[in-house]
């Protein structure tokens, strides 16, 4: 199987070196994306001979286009080497491209993510090399939105700021500028203190319907995830269901930490059970994984 490593972000890895990651094979092919229109550019197929030779060199995939896509039945793997908000913009574009769960992926992260770790990813880089070398692949779970939106980790809703502290990151903006993640607003949570009109369903649960501060939704098992509302300073309530559908003031989406540059008044989320081909370490059940994060009540 062709590995095929794609570095997502402004620099490549934190030790700034370009190369592909030191551990996989020689002949891997490596991908430089600061963006969604390199990220695009590496799926829809990029030149065949960039970074084939040896593993030292490097195709840069911002504005490239070429013969070998990487589609169903390539026999390739895709090695996404991100943090959070990163791999999250991969998945999302994989998504609009009808990839996500057919074309095999494996990842190197640059931070913590607790639910990869709950569904066995090593937390080391060694170990996370060995599962993208060698580890088969299977489908796991994520949350999907009605945008056509995915999350891994979780995602969280409040008030939309007054001010929109917005900045064009990249050199390229994205296709969507409503769906691109910011660089000044990566990782940033809806503001505290502040309430706004929400009215959140879960499933035939009523989860708030008046004035709320925020909104929180994580995946805990294949067909159920969990969103808490936070009514006052110490105020909270939590419901647990497959969807979650809400209305109201405009409010600022931040999913994975990424922040949506838009705002929004209503969404749809979902727990999506077997959406994701990703490489997890063998004998590993995915659902399995997913039933012990829920009891354990894991983040």
């Amino acid at each position: 199987m062709r590995l095929v490593q794609l570095s997502v972000g402004p620099s490549t890895r934190p030790d700034g070196s370009l190369g592909p990651a030191a551990g996989l094979p020689d002949r891997t092919n490596h991908y430089i994306a600061t963006d969604a229109a390199g990220v695009d550019a590496v799926l829809a197929g990029i030149e065949p001979d960039a970074g084939s030779a040896v593993g030292s060199a490097v195709g840069l995939a911002v504005g490239l286009a070429g013969s070998v896509g990487l589609a169903a039945g390539s026999a390739a793997r895709l090695v996404i080497d991100a943090d959070l908000a990163g791999l999250n913009l991969v998945l999302h574009r994989m998504l609009r491209r009808g990839l996500l769960d057919v074309l095999e992926t494996a990842v190197l992260l640059r931070e913590p993510v607790p639910y990869l770790a709950g569904l066995g990813l090593p937390a080391d880089r060694a170990g996370q090399l060995r599962v993208a070398s060698q580890a088969p692949a299977r489908l796991v779970g994520v949350i999907k939105d009605d945008s056509g939106g995915v999350c891994l980790q979780g995602a969280a809703l409040g008030p939309w700021p007054d001010e929109q502290p917005f900045e064009q990151p990249f050199e390229q903006p994205f296709e969507q500028p409503s769906e691109q993640p910011s660089e000044a607003m990566a990782g940033r949570q809806p503001p505290e203190g502040s309430s706004w009109w929400l009215r959140a369903v879960v499933d035939d649960q009523r989860l708030c319907d008046g004035p709320a501060r925020g909104l929180s939704v994580r995946r805990l098992a294949p067909d159920e995830l969990e969103a808490t509302v936070r009514l006052g300073r110490f105020r909270r309530r939590t419901c647990r269901g497959r969807s979650l559908q809400l209305a109201c003031d405009p409010a600022l989406i931040v999913a994975d930490g990424a922040a949506r540059q838009r705002p929004r008044g209503k969404r749809t989320f979902w727990s999506e059970p077997k959406l994701w081909l990703l490489a997890l370490p063998a004998g590993l059940d995915p659902a399995t994984a997913d039933h012990r994060r829920s009891v354990g009540g894991g983040q």
